[in-house]
Order: structure tokens, then C-alpha cells, then sequence
């Protein structure tokens, strides 16, 4: 091993460490672009040669960014090849570099370097610094959130709602003025953009029904183990991707009938939706949650929800500084600022009566997180020949103007369409929301 490998207590002490120097950051997600963007405030970013990555044809070449912030992204050998010099900052969680510093340091490359500890913990510390914000606290309750690691729960009594809020002075965001500090209240900026709902909660009525709902529970063979299980009821375990592998994790598979299972890199969990959609043609309700992201619902809210002929179930709306662009373009990356602009113009081509909700979305500050929902079948109908029409057709037209994009970006978009079918919609669609319950990953 010929580089060496320095342990520091946060963004500061390895700035310090790095000096004026040039240096490289290991990664392209989001704790490679938190690094960045503290790194632009603090007048360090000129100093970047390049985001590394641990094989760049991993995937498809012609799919993968190559350009993070205008500095080139490359592949770890090209540091040994080339003979280039530098520090390299490891952007990953503590767990992910104990895997791959084995094998990064046997390819004997040489230089310093640096990571700070679990990223999780140094997340949960910001947290501590910044709760509470007086200006929150004395408008509204605020608790930690058991059921997402990161997570606040904000609760407005007017309506007795919960809020998903993760705090982002850990990246240099502060609580955008105009949610907690504006004259509306956040219920009153939520039914403004999302429209009524209902929260539902644990209830002793009990209800019969039948209705027959079936929730697909997205599990895929690169999931970790969960340290506990959770007994969700109507779920039926599909495994995504499933074109993809010979590994065998479920009996109901997404690679059957008319699927897009070859395609799950992007699509990410909604191959899981796109066969149920075409494929599922006797149920009355149709549901999709994530092998750790579960409905914390029981049995008689969900027969419930079916008997008063409820919609959409929703899990609940997630406040985000800044807007939602902001939250997926400039801060997270999620997209592209091209393909956020190819999304709207697909939107604009396809269906113009959308388009107004789309051009809302940089102002609106609530997203509907995940791709978890439970549909009635005929809106569900409606929503998947919708939502599959614009992802096809962003899909046709990104490689012809040469745009960039990352895994997951047709799942990442739609996410964007699911909030922007409820802003059309918000005020004939029925809906209610539940918490959700977050599964731990084992050690």
C-alpha cells in the first residue's frame, strides 16, 4: 500500500489538510456533491481536478456522466495511468470505503487520503447543532423522525398534519424563510400546492371489505439484509431488475409478460409499477413500497381507505428548501438542468393541461418522496398511461441531443411527475397519506 489513508473530523479539518493544493474527490452522489458545494463556498473548488469513480464502463459508456459540475469525472486507474498527482477525498459513507479501500490501494496508488467519519453521524451532528430553530420551534412541534434515519417530523395543529423535513445545515442550507417564517402556516402552503388530504392514523374501527388491494413490495438482488422485518398487510414481493441477473430473491418476478425489467437501471422502482400495470388486471387497489420503505398502515386502515373510496394513500408530503428544482437539480443532482428541461418540454408536448404544474414545481416546496402510493384501479390506470407516456418520451429524446444522465434518472423524474399529477389534480383526487415505516439495515 503505498498511499496512506487520514481519518478527520469534518469538511474544515480536511480543507485545512488539503491546503492550496490540487485534489481529487472519490464519487459522483450526493456526499460527493455536498463535498462539492461546501467546498464552492469555501473558495476551494478551483482546486478539484477531477471526480474519480472505481470503473467508469461499469455501465452502458454513452449513459454515464462524465461531467459533474463542469470537471471531468474518471475512472480511479487513470490517477496510475496518466502518473497524475494529487489527495484524493473519499466521499462515501465509512461503510462503503472499508469495502472498496482494499481494492482501491492495490492498484499501489500513491498520495494522501482523507475521509471524515460515518457520514450518517456527521449528518445527525449538524441536526443537533441546528435544532432547535427558534423560529420553528415556536411556531410548530418538532420531534426526530424514528422512521428515516436524518429525518424531522414538523406537525402543524391546524389540521393536526405531519411533515417529513430533513435539515440541510450540513450542506450550508439554512430552513427556507418562506416556509417557516411566511405568513401561511405549512398546511395552508401544502393545501395550496398539493391540495386537502387526510393523515391517516392507527384506528380501533374495524372495517370489512371486499376490495382486493395489492401493494408491491420493490425488492431488488443488490438490497442489504434488514435488521427486522415488517408485517405490512396486502404486499407481494417483486423482484426488480430481474432481467438483469441470474440471482433469484422472489417467486414474482418483474421480467414477465410485458415488462421493462431490461431497463430497471433507470426505471429503477417503477419496472416494478410498469408490470403491474400491465400486468396486474384483477385487483382493485394497486400499491408500490420498497423493501426498507414500508406503509406503517395495518390492515383496517387500508380496508378503510377502500370502503370510503379513497383515490390515492400517499406517504407524507416531504418540505424541501428551496423548491423542488433546487432540491433535484442544484443541490442533490438528481437531474441534469438538460434534463429537467427535456422533462418539461415532454410535459408541454404530450400534455399541455400539466405543463402549468410542471413550471410550479421550482416554487413549490412539498414532494410526494418515493413512488409510494396505493391507487382505486382507474386512477391508477389513468396515472400510469400518463406518467409512462412522458418518461417513454424523455427516454427517445436525451440521447439525440446529448444529454447527460445518471442511474435512476426515470425514476428521479418520476417522482417529480407523481407530486405533479396531485398539484393538477388536487382538487377532484381523494387522498390520504400515512407515515412510513424505514426498515435498518443490518451492520
Amino acid at each position: 500500500m503505498s498511499g496512506k489513508l487520514y481519518f478527520k473530523n469534518d469538511y474544515d479539518a480536511i480543507l485545512d489538510a488539503l491546503g492550496d493544493h490540487p485534489f481529487y474527490i472519490f464519487g459522483t452522489t450526493f456526499y460527493a456533491h455536498i463535498f462539492y458545494l461546501y467546498c464552492e463556498e469555501n473558495n476551494a473548488a478551483q482546486n478539484i481536478k477531477a471526480f474519480l469513480v472505481s470503473d467508469i464502463n461499469r455501465y452502458d459508456d454513452t449513459r454515464k456522466l462524465k461531467i459533474l459540475h463542469g470537471i471531468p469525472v474518471r475512472d480511479i486507474k487513470w490517477l496510475k495511468e496518466t502518473d497524475q498527482s494529487g489527495s484524493v477525498f473519499l466521499a462515501a459513507r465509512e461503510k462503503t470505503i472499508k469495502n472498496q479501500l482494499l481494492s482501491l490501494f492495490e492498484e499501489n496508488l500513491e498520495g494522501n487520503w482523507y475521509h471524515t467519519g460515518d457520514f450518517v453521524n456527521t449528518i445527525m451532528y449538524y441536526h443537533y447543532l441546528s435544532f432547535p430553530y427558534r423560529n420553528i420551534t415556536k411556531r410548530y412541534m418538532v420531534s426526530s423522525n424514528p422512521c428515516q434515519e436524518g429525518m424531522y417530523l414538523i406537525y402543524d395543529g391546524r389540521y393536526k398534519n405531519d411533515y417529513l423535513y430533513m435539515v440541510r445545515v450540513f450542506r450550508g442550507v439554512l430552513p427556507d424563510k418562506r416556509i417557516f417564517e411566511g405568513q401561511k402556516s405549512l398546511d395552508e402552503l401544502r393545501e395550496s400546492q398539493l391540495g386537502p388530504y387526510i393523515s391517516f392514523n392507527k384506528t380501533d374501527k374495524k372495517y370489512e371489505s371486499r376490495r382486493r388491494c395489492k401493494i408491491y413490495l420493490a425488492k431488488s438482488h443488490f438490497d442489504e439484509e434488514v435488521t427486522e422485518e415488517f408485517d405490512s398487510p396486502f404486499t407481494e414481493t417483486i423482484q426488480v431488475g430481474a432481467d438483469l441477473t441470474d440471482v433469484d430473491i422472489s417467486n414474482l418476478k418483474d421480467n414477465t409478460g410485458d415488462n421493462v425489467s431490461k431497463r430497471n437501471r433507470d426505471y429503477c422502482e417503477m419496472s416494478a409499477v410498469y408490470w403491474a400495470w400491465k400486468n396486474d388486471k384483477e385487483s382493485d387497489y394497486i400499491g408500490l413500497c420498497h423493501y426498507r420503505r414500508r406503509f406503517y398502515a395495518d390492515e383496517d386502515m387500508i380496508k378503510g381507505m377502500m370502503e370510503e373510496g379513497y383515490d390515492a394513500i400517499y406517504t407524507l408530503p416531504q418540505i424541501t428548501d428551496g423548491g423542488l428544482r433546487e432540491e433535484f437539480v442544484e443541490r442533490n443532482y438528481f437531474l441534469t438542468p438538460e434534463m429537467w428541461e427535456l422533462t418539461g418540454e415532454a410535459v408541454g408536448r404530450l400534455s399541455p393541461e400539466y405543463l402549468e404544474s410542471w413550471q410550479a414545481l421550482p416554487e413549490s416546496f412539498f414532494l410526494i418522496s418515493y413512488n409510494m402510493f396505493i391507487m382505486r384501479r382507474d386512477i391508477f390506470e389513468e396515472y400510469c398511461t400518463w406518467v409512462f407516456s412522458i418518461l417513454e418520451e424523455v427516454d427517445r429524446h436525451y440521447l439525440d441531443r446529448g444529454i447527460q444522465c445518471d442511474n435512476r434518472y426515470l425514476g428521479y423524474i418520476a417522482e417529480l411527475l407523481n407530486t405533479v399529477y396531485v398539484m393538477k389534480n388536487k382538487a377532484s383526487l381523494k387522498k390520504g397519506y400515512v407515515k412510513m415505516k424505514m426498515l435498518e439495515k443490518k451492520a
